[in-house]
């Protein structure tokens, strides 16, 4: 992960102003609280996947920096809306938006962001990537739809935790890398075979987002721990400890889980319980074994993707290395 973010510190720092460049107003209260969700930093993984999946394919037009900003627009976007819906009044240790400014503000700035990520867009002349970035907003919209529906339900299938992560979080990262490919004119079947490296790698960072909520602790990752089952929400290392039926703790992860779930409420003994069950119940190395399946896939698709590129430079050498490199540094991340 470290490699990954020296790789592209330098285009990422090109690209930091413009984020809020492309966005500014005539109004300087709009552009204010623009800065301040701007300012708030992230990892930015998804502009940069794109960054460097364009030095990959050596594309370097006009349309690279404010593409790779709609990357980010379209995730900042979505956690301005999920903020709302949450009601949260931190991200990243900083205030959110609709926490200073308030829900309408929050939600009116995303709506600005997604607009002004469907004007770059267009700018592309490229419909195949207008399409995807477009399936992808309503794909995420759709997604966060379902995963309400599965909020406290403790019955949820590995198909329906899939397909949320697939909505939430796969989706973009697909996007982000497959969409080089339409700007540099590439081939279907290679702008297939990156966007599939994406996808995969989108699940490799949200598994293993998802297991740093059991072993991580809440300085390293940012939230408290067991965040996402106070919240209602099961998720890939609580299934996988659930059907252990290898293990003799998996009924009693089952019934503290069911417990908390009916109850819609849980205490800090009780979470405290719930994360011990879960990694004494195999459920954490599970997950990660699951994710491990996704890295491999990402490997093997961006490999196939290469197949059909000409011999590559040292420069597309080293970012082919970082590529196939990435989602297992994922998964090993602590935080």
């Amino acid at each position: 992960m470290q490699k990954f973010i020296e790789a592209t510190r330098t285009d990422l720092a090109a690209l930091e102003p413009l984020l809020v460049e492309y966005l500014l107003t005539p109004n300087e209260p709009t552009n204010d609280v623009l800065r301040h969700i701007f300012a708030a930093g992230g990892k930015r993984i998804r502009p940069g996947l794109f960054l460097l999946v364009s030095q990959l394919i050596n594309y370097s037009g006009a349309h690279r920096m404010p593409i790779a900003a709609v990357c980010e627009y379209i995730h900042t976007a979505s956690l301005l809306h999920d903020d709302v819906i949450d009601n949260s009044s931190l991200r990243r240790g900083k205030p959110t938006a609709n926490a200073i400014w308030g829900d309408e503000t929050a939600v009116l700035a995303g709506d600005l962001i997604y607009s002004t990520a469907c004007r770059l867009m267009v700018k592309t002349r490229s419909l195949d990537l207008i399409d995807t970035f477009a399936e992808c907003i309503r794909f995420m919209s759709e997604s966060e739809l379902f995963q309400l529906e599965l909020l406290w339900k403790s019955d949820i299938t590995r198909e329906q935790y899939d397909r949320v992560v697939e909505g939430k979080t796969a989706i973009l990262f697909e996007a982000s890398c497959k969409t080089p490919g339409f700007l540099a004119e590439l081939p279907s079947d290679v702008c297939t075979a990156l966007g599939q490296y994406g996808r995969h790698v989108g699940f490799v960072f949200q598994i293993a987002d998802d297991v740093l909520d059991y072993v991580g602790s809440a300085q390293d990752v940012g939230k408290s721990v067991a965040a996402d089952l106070r919240a209602g929400k099961v998720t890939l290392p609580v299934l996988c400890g659930i059907t252990n039926e290898q293990q003799k703790s998996q009924r009693t992860l089952s019934d503290l889980v069911s417990k908390v779930l009916t109850d819609g409420t849980c205490t800090d003994e009780e979470l405290s319980k719930i994360v011990a069950a879960v990694q004494s119940s195999g459920g954490v190395e599970l997950a990660r074994e699951q994710a491990m399946t996704h890295v491999r896939a990402a490997q093997n698709a961006l490999r196939k993707a290469t197949q059909e590129l000409p011999p590559p430079d040292p420069l597309r050498t080293h970012a082919l290395e970082l590529l196939l490199s990435l989602p297992e540094s994922l998964l090993l991340r602590s935080k």
